[in-house]
C-alpha cells in the first residue's frame, strides 16, 4: 500500500498520550496537545477525503492545517514567555502573520498548491520563538533537570522540526516541478523528521509530574 497512508501514524503516539494524562496537564502542556488534536484531527480528514471520496489533492485541508497550527503555536509560546517577551510586539506580528497567510491563501496562490512562502516565514517565526524559550530557560536556571521537564522535549522537537523543514517548505513547488522522483524522496525525509517531532512531543507527554500537589 502506498506509503502516504502510514506516514502521519506517528501523530497517535503524542495523542493517545496526551489524551490518557490530560489530567495531569498545565496549561502549556494543555496547549501543545490542543495542537496534537488538531493536527490529528486534520490527517484523519485527509485520509478519510482520499480513501472515501477519492480526492486527489487534499492541499485545502493542508492549508487548513498551516494557520490553524500556527495559531495554537503562537497562543502556546504567547503563554510560555509570558512577559519575557513584549505582549503588544508578539500579538501584532501574530497578527500581522495570520492577516498575511490568509491574504495570501484567498487572493496569490491557490488552496490548492502547498504554501510554501507562508510556510517557510512561519517556520522562521517559530523557530526564533523556540529559541527565546530556551534563552528564557537558561536565564531563570530554574529547571534542575532538564531532561525530566515536558516542555524541554516539547520546544526541542519544534525547533527541530521547524528548522528542519523550512528549506523543504520554500522548495517544496520547485522540486515538485523538477521531479517526481526526486520529491518522494523529500516526502520521505520530511516523514522521518515529522516521526522525530509527534514522538519527542509524546515523551514530553510522557515526563509529565503525575504526582498529586
Amino acid at each position: 500500500m502506498n506509503f502516504i497512508y502510514f506516514n502521519w501514524t506517528p501523530i497517535l503516539f503524542p495523542f493517545f498520550a496526551g489524551l490518557f494524562l490530560l489530567k495531569y496537564f498545565n496549561k502549556s502542556l494543555k496547549l501543545a496537545f490542543y495542537f496534537v488534536c488538531f493536527g490529528t484531527f486534520t490527517e484523519v480528514l485527509a485520509r478519510l477525503l482520499i480513501w472515501l471520496a477519492d480526492v486527489n489533492n487534499t492541499m485545502p485541508v493542508n492549508n487548513i492545517y498551516s494557520i490553524g497550527s500556527f495559531i495554537l503555536l503562537f497562543a502556546l509560546y504567547y503563554y510560555v514567555l509570558n512577559d519575557f517577551v513584549n505582549r503588544r510586539v508578539f500579538l501584532l506580528l501574530s497578527a500581522a502573520f495570520t492577516i498575511y497567510w490568509l491574504i495570501h491563501s484567498l487572493f496569490i496562490q491557490s488552496i490548492f498548491e502547498f504554501p510554501d512562502l507562508p510556510r517557510a516565514i512561519g517556520n522562521i517565526y517559530i523557530t526564533i520563538l523556540s529559541i527565546i524559550y530556551f534563552y528564557k530557560v537558561m536565564l531563570e536556571a530554574k529547571i534542575i533537570k532538564l531532561a525530566r521537564e515536558p516542555f524541554i522535549w516539547i520546544n526541542t522537537s519544534i525547533l527541530i522540526y521547524y528548522t528542519g523543514n523550512l528549506f523543504f517548505y520554500i522548495l517544496f513547488n520547485l522540486i515538485l516541478d523538477y521531479s517526481r522522483e526526486f520529491s518522494k524522496i523529500t516526502v520521505i525525509y520530511f516523514s522521518l523528521l515529522n516521526a522525530l517531532f509527534y514522538f519527542l512531543i509524546g515523551i514530553g507527554f510522557l515526563k509529565v509530574n503525575k504526582s498529586p500537589d
